[in-house]
């Protein structure tokens, strides 16, 4: 599709009517990047390293806190054949509202639509770059429903009309040692950028996941501090010796504490 037509499917997307008001939840932690949750009928795209973990926390998010009466939502999860329900579980995610088509075939575009007048968000991973009339017709079935998009997957940018990405930035692993430990839990920073996201975007540091499973805040890492002894002097060679009643220098390490 060329360049000009993406352009000005994007601009008649950007223009199309409003979806209903009632904004679909996300998980308490993801509050901060996505305040008063993600806007109906939108698309929303995961980018980087972690999209995964971002799809299972949105898949959460609207599976336990969706629905009318806020006790629970369904989710479509179409072409993504390595989702982890077990650990969309542990984030919070009820099992039996998802609905999973690990291989939609050349008919995806059917298969997200149907999926689109029946469940509060969709997770799609197209299996190619997705033509202008799909791209019509499905980001028009999401305003109608009042559903979500979310894309993952290496075509996600490609995909016109798109007001909010999600990212992970400073991504640490804890529990690694040298050569030796077990993963327990991961810190990122998660950034939310686009139309839905004005200025500078909005950041938040987590834990995606904690040792536990479950999606968490965390504190920014800050620099350690070392204690440093006053720099003194020995044969013309400055050297670092602390006497008795001396005051230690403190100066700020880098790395992860």
């Amino acid at each position: 599709m060329p360049e000009a037509a993406l352009r000005d499917l994007a601009r008649s997307l950007e223009h199309a009517s409003a979806p209903p008001a009632r904004a679909l939840p996300v998980l308490p932690a993801l509050r901060p990047v996505v305040p008063g949750g993600l806007r109906p009928g939108s698309v929303v795209g995961l980018d980087g390293p972690g999209a995964a973990s971002l799809a299972l926390a949105l898949v959460a998010g609207v599976s336990r806190h969706g629905g009318e009466d806020g006790s629970g939502g369904w989710c479509g999860i179409v072409g993504v054949p390595s989702f982890g329900v077990a650990a969309a579980a542990g984030m919070g995610a009820e099992p039996e509202r998802l609905l999973l088509v690990d291989e939609p075939g050349d008919r995806w575009p059917d298969v997200v639509a149907a999926l689109a007048e029946a469940v509060e968000l969709v997770l799609l991973c197209p299996p190619e770059r997705p033509g202008a009339a799909a791209v019509r017709r499905l980001s028009a079935l999401a305003r109608k429903h009042g559903g979500v998009l979310a894309l993952s997957g290496p075509f996600a940018r490609d995909w016109p009309g798109t007001r909010l990405r999600l990212r992970l930035d400073e991504i640490a692993w804890e529990g690694i040692g040298d050569g030796h430990g077990r993963l327990r839990g991961r810190r990122v920073q998660v950034v939310a950028e686009g139309r839905d996201a004005p200025g500078r975007g909005r950041r938040a540091h987590l834990w995606l996941p904690a040792a536990d499973g479950t999606v968490r805040p965390a504190a920014p890492v800050r620099p350690p501090l070392e204690i440093v002894p006053p720099p003194a002097v020995k044969d013309g060679a400055a050297v670092h010796t602390r006497r008795e009643g001396e005051a230690a220098v403190v100066r700020i390490r880098e790395g992860i504490a």
